[in-house]
């Protein structure tokens, strides 16, 4: 018995940092993320978007349209079982050197 999910559906996941949370959203066909600052004054802080339907996931981080954000380790397995219910193709990436991440991307 399969279940099928009316697209677009959206998921928030607290990041474990600075009260930070990743907002992911799985159209048709394409990916978005969001980093929000934490309530009451939450703002988009960084976005991306991917073309397809894959993400990269490491133990503290997920990667999507060339950027990458940083989650704690229950976070990133929320967000990895959150994505493959989905149907989203979740591929491994090394996992980021959280002392000297970069800040790459669009900010908001």
């Amino acid at each position: 018995m399969s279940m099928t999910t009316a697209l677009p559906v959206e998921q928030q996941f607290a990041t474990g940092h600075q009260g930070e949370s990743l907002v992911l959203m799985v159209c048709q066909g394409w990916l978005w993320a969001g980093l929000y600052t934490a309530a009451p004054r939450e703002t988009l802080l960084q976005v991306a978007a991917s073309a397809s339907r894959s993400v990269g996931v490491s133990h503290h981080s997920l990667a999507l349209g060339g950027i990458t954000f940083p989650l704690n380790r229950l976070a990133a397995q929320a967000a990895h079982r959150w994505l493959d219910r989905q149907g989203v193709r979740i591929r491994s990436i090394p996992p980021i050197n959280r002392a000297t991440r970069s800040t790459r991307g669009v900010r908001a």
